[in-house]
């Protein structure tokens, strides 16, 4: 009896194995007779789109492209996306398109990459480039970034030249500013690092040690009239070579070390500074220093600034360089627009709030800019008083020009919610 219990049990275990054995080759022939049902399915799209069929077959195609995966991208029915995609662009690459550990998880990123516009840059289905690239990369970089400013002049550099604009830089995160692969030294050295400890390198940099400085302070990385691309504008004892007027020896312990300690290095020949800086709001404090905005060798902007006047702003006030980034605050004045913050602001100090060059409601009406609102605007000024702040009103009350969602830079909408802030009964 218990051997044949022992008979049943073994026919049953064999059963049972030979079941599932061909319940899993059954399942896998229909998943491929599904796949390849799936794939004829999909070549009805090109019945349509016949543009498509030589892409598929040319060399640059994308992989689900050339193996007719259609929907892998697509939802062949309905779509809230153009063109029938399944999902927002950037995060419809991005589910495939991972990228390495951390790649995309770093401090600064390219514009197309934040706001996931990957067309700006990529061409879904095929390219003749590599990276299914729109347009070789040199060329493909200047469709955004202005020829113009960056490779028109004399002197280049020979990557730039040759349109490897990606030698330096990372074309979808970066940990440095300016999207670089590396630090700005880092990037230098990585090519130059045997010119750099050259006699004639040495002899042109007065033997100052500055393979460990910043190259960028005295060098455009792009283009430059100037040769050995040196920015186009030097501070005076830099173009006399007059290293010591600030700086220590070359042969002593600290030759880059400077003379004198905070502002007086500079203002022991800009004397007209000093008077600026005794005013009631002054830019220099703990931390802040000529240098901060101020290159002391060369620089491509006006007053040797280190870089465009909004750029060089934003750099400490970071909540006006939000708003300015921010695409959801579209009215702006005018001259945040374009970059110009001294229009209005004075650089180094005010004896008026906010840096302005005199007081709000003067600023805002003079001459050049809304006159007419000096006699017809809403009560400003002395005896109209703000029951929120009880200060005076005046044209910032109600406007922020630094960015805003509403019509005129206006702080809430003008309808009805910009009066009730304050006219409370209505």
């Amino acid at each position: 009896m218990q051997k044949t219990i022992v008979v049943i049990s073994k026919k049953i275990y064999w059963a049972f194995f030979i079941f599932i054995c061909v319940s899993i080759s059954a399942l896998l022939a229909a998943d491929q007779t599904y796949a390849e049902s799936t794939r004829v399915s999909l070549k009805k799209c090109l019945k349509c789109h016949t543009d498509l069929e030589r892409e598929i077959a040319s060399r640059g195609a994308h992989a689900p492209f050339k193996k007719l995966e259609c929907s892998t991208c697509h939802n062949p029915h309905t779509s809230n996306y153009q063109h029938l995609v399944k999902e927002h662009i950037g995060k419809l690459c991005k589910s495939c398109h991972k990228g390495k550990k951390g790649a995309f998880d770093k401090k600064y990123g390219h514009s197309p990459f934040e706001e996931g516009a990957c067309l700006k840059c990529h061409n879904a289905h095929s390219s003749k480039n590599r990276k299914l690239l729109i347009a070789e990369r040199g060329e493909l970089c200047f469709s955004c970034h202005a020829r113009k400013e960056i490779i028109s002049k004399k002197h280049k550099h020979k990557p730039v030249k040759k349109g490897d604009c990606l030698t330096c830089h990372s074309p979808h995160t970066s940990d440095h500013e300016a999207m670089l692969k590396r630090n700005v030294t880092q990037a230098c050295v990585s090519c130059h690092s045997k010119r750099i400890r050259s006699k004639e390198a040495k002899k042109s940099h007065s033997y100052y040690p500055v393979q460990d400085a910043k190259c960028t302070s005295c060098h455009n990385p792009h283009a430059s009239n100037q040769r050995n691309l040196i920015k186009e504008s030097s501070h005076k004892p830099f173009a006399r070579k007059k290293c010591t007027q600030c700086h220590n020896s070359a042969q002593s312990r600290d030759p880059l070390g400077v003379k004198a300690e905070g502002m007086s290095v500079c203002t022991a020949c800009h004397q007209s500074i000093k008077e600026d800086f005794r005013k009631v709001n002054t830019h220099v404090g703990p931390g802040v220093f000529c240098t901060n905005c101020h290159s002391p060798h060369s620089s491509d902007e006006a007053h040797m600034i280190k870089a465009k006047e909004a750029k060089t702003c934003a750099t400490c006030h970071e909540d006006t360089a939000d708003l300015l980034r921010d695409k959801k605050y579209k009215h702006k004045h005018p001259s945040v627009k374009e970059g110009k913050c001294g229009d209005c602001h004075r650089p180094h100090g005010s004896n008026f709030r906010l840096f302005f060059g005199a007081d709000e409601i003067t600023t805002c009406t003079s001459d050049d800019c809304h006159k007419r609102h000096a006699s017809f605007t809403h009560p400003i000024g002395k005896g109209a008083i703000d029951p929120r702040s009880k200060a005076e009103i005046t044209c910032i009350t109600c406007h922020n020009l630094m960015g805003s969602r509403h019509d005129f830079s206006l702080r809430f909408d003008r309808k009805k919610e910009l009066c009730i802030q304050c006219h409370k009964g209505y």
